[in-house]
């Protein structure tokens, strides 16, 4: 699958994948820091001038894996006291 040289279009290929544009930011954050420290890309990087745009074809050629870790809260489990140390009134 070939991947659009444009930012826009490679952030909504990667979205449409991600479905997440939040998880899909953190997910480019983090695999961008690991290409800096010298990562190696898992995608052919020739032609792609950027660490960003090796990451949204690693995400649109489906080679890597991630997890959404959050699961819904329901206000019946938060914690009662959980705002117990802020004081708000200074």
């Amino acid at each position: 699958m070939a991947v659009e040289h444009g930012y826009d279009d490679m952030f909504e290929q990667a979205l449409n994948i991600v479905n997440n544009r939040f998880l899909l930011s953190v997910l480019l954050a983090k695999r961008v820091t690991q290409l800096r420290k010298g990562a190696e890309p898992l995608v052919d990087f020739h032609g792609l001038d950027t660490h960003e745009e090796i990451v949204y074809r690693e995400i649109v050629e489906r080679k890597l894996e991630w997890r959404s870790t959050v699961a819904p809260v329901h206000a019946g489990e938060i914690e009662q006291d959980f705002m117990g140390d802020f004081d708000d009134t200074e």
